[in-house]
């Protein structure tokens, strides 16, 4: 038995989640959902999370504390950001600097399935 990355997706949108973990299922890929900062460092804490897919505009926390946050205290743990933009800041704006915090890959929404699953195999080792 082959034993799947476990993906964590944070973002509010619920649907959207379900829509990825979906994509992700059937690309070999198992993925937590955190719709919340504190939802998602819980999961990190208590599960073997191979990546961090997360986006930057949140509710509790925004992504951007999220990314440091977690680069804090899992410093080698993958981090994809994703975002939609925000009012007048282009979303190519906002990745840059997630990147910069310490994000290894960026996504602008709406992003594919592929695009996803390369940027994640770009971050994983192979199995």
């Amino acid at each position: 038995m082959t034993i799947r990355p476990l993906i964590l997706l944070v973002d509010d949108d619920v649907t959207l989640l379900q829509v990825i973990a979906g994509h992700l299922h059937l690309e070999g890929f198992e993925a937590v959902l955190a719709q919340t900062a504190a939802q998602a460092i819980q999961s990190l804490q208590n599960l073997a999370i191979s990546l961090v897919v997360v986006d930057i505009f949140m509710p509790d926390q925004d992504g951007m504390e999220t990314i440091g946050e977690v680069r804090a205290r899992w410093p080698s743990l993958p981090i994809i950001a994703m975002s939609g933009g925000w009012r007048t800041i282009s979303p190519d704006t906002i990745l840059e600097t997630a990147k910069a915090l310490g994000a290894q890959e960026a996504l602008a929404k709406p992003f594919d399935r592929q695009t996803l699953v390369e940027a994640i195999r770009r971050l994983l080792p192979p199995a």
